[in-house]
């Protein structure tokens, strides 16, 4: 799945206008999903590799999709909360089901996760990301070929 950037806001509550470039985003780029949550029964979010390599949730209202191609290795995994609200994760399996929480840890290792892939020895999060990230790439590279003809 991929998506381009049409407008960068500031997070809830305060979802002021941010400009045409940030840190994390830029306006008119493309950017592929790692992953989509819906969240509290009504606001979906897009998982991305952001322009300094953080892997950061978005609100989905700030981008239009221009590929649909879902991921080989996604799964839809749903959740009850406590306060009876649902949570809804479309995702690679193996994040949804790593021995550990995958979300939690990917955000306490240090930024920006493209410089792990030069260190010889990698913390078991960062090495699963890689994984499904790199896969998630290639997949969407191939169906965009096969979308163009195979140019």
């Amino acid at each position: 799945m991929k998506v381009k950037c049409k407008k960068i806001i500031a997070e809830r509550p305060n979802r002021k206008d941010l400009g045409e470039k940030t840190d994390d985003l830029t306006v008119n780029k493309e950017y592929i999903v790692l992953s989509v949550s819906l969240i509290m029964n009504s606001l979906i979010y897009y998982r991305i590799e952001t322009d300094i390599g953080d892997l950061v949730l978005f609100e989905a209202d700030q981008f239009d999709v221009t590929s649909s191609y879902i991921p080989s290795s996604w799964e839809i995994k749903v959740e009850l909360n406590s306060d009876e609200s649902y949570y809804l994760n479309l995702a690679p399996e193996k994040w949804n089901h790593a021995p550990f929480s995958f979300y939690e840890e990917i955000t306490e290792v240090s930024w920006p996760l493209y410089q792990w892939r030069d260190l010889d020895e990698i913390p078991e999060v960062v090495s699963l990301y890689f994984q499904e990230r790199d896969l998630i790439y290639r997949e969407q590279e191939e169906y965009d070929k096969s979308m163009k003809g195979g140019k």
